[in-house]
């Protein structure tokens, strides 16, 4: 029963790509990299696919299911889960839920 449960959380993972929305129309796309990125700077708010290897933000300044701010990028927010970079708030609830879930059906 674990197994199943985490192996629904390594989906992604595992299958190399996830969705996220994409720019300022929310677009849906399916993306190589393992991360979404939310991107303010001042007023205006993008998002995109994160990159890979070097080109990657989110690796390059090591910020993962959170949020930084970054000279001369904004406030940059990395997630790892499908559809993640929506939120408003500076996480992606969709880790903290799943951890939930896992741990009320363990006890319950």
């Amino acid at each position: 029963m674990y197994l199943r449960i985490f192996s629904y959380l390594w989906l992604p993972v595992l299958c190399g790509s996830i969705q996220c929305y994409s720019g300022s129309q929310l677009q849906i796309i399916e993306c190589p990299s393992l991360s979404c990125i939310k991107q303010t700077l001042g007023f205006d708010t993008i998002r995109y696919c994160d990159g890979s290897g070097v080109s990657s933000i989110c690796q390059t300044y090591r910020i993962q299911e959170t949020c930084e701010s970054i000279n001369n990028l904004g406030f940059i927010c990395c997630c790892s889960g499908n559809l993640c970079n929506f939120s408003t708030s500076s996480y992606s609830f969709v880790p903290l839920s799943m951890s939930l879930i896992f741990f009320l059906y363990r006890f319950i």
